[in-house]
């Protein structure tokens, strides 16, 4: 029971942050770094340059590579930490390119990308999440978004 119960939990929250994310101003849905201070923009480092493995079974605060996990991404030109950073790192490029986190094509490539890693993934010295669990998480978040981009009519 208590693993339903955790499950129901868990599902509530990713439809929560796949809904935030629907209704947020696209400034706010993509983070670049860009912030308003007072009249202007400043830019700011809001990017990851190091491998982290945090929250590995929590979908709003995963933290996997540099650029897995909801408004995480790794900087620009950063390498991924392996082949599981790399698809989340793919998606951050296809969605920033969209400007659309419900993008339905960017979500699906990401899914197949994941389907690819069940075989057999390797992950980065220093990990501390379990990688299919990883990956679950991660697939729960997208199924969710797929789901929400289909209704919404995202391309």
């Amino acid at each position: 029971m208590a693993r339903g119960s955790s499950w129901r939990r868990a599902v509530a929250g990713v439809v929560i942050a796949v809904c935030a994310a629907a209704l947020a101003p696209p400034a706010a849905a993509l983070d670049i770094g860009i912030q308003s201070a007072g009249d202007g923009a400043s830019k700011q480092q809001a990017c990851s340059r190091t491998c982290e493995s945090d929250h590995c079974t929590t979908p709003p605060f995963l933290r996997y590579g540099k650029y897995c996990g909801i408004l995480y991404s790794g900087c620009p030109g950063e390498a991924p930490c392996d082949a599981l950073d790399a698809c989340c790192m793919h998606h951050d490029n296809c969605v920033q390119a969209r400007k659309d986190y419900l993008s339905t094509g960017c979500n699906e490539a990401l899914l197949d990308c994941l389907a690819r890693l069940r075989e057999g993934a390797s992950t980065f010295e220093g990990n501390k999440c379990m990688i299919d669990q990883v990956i679950d998480v991660i697939s729960l978040v997208i199924e969710a978004a797929v789901v929400a981009g289909r209704v919404l009519h995202k391309p």
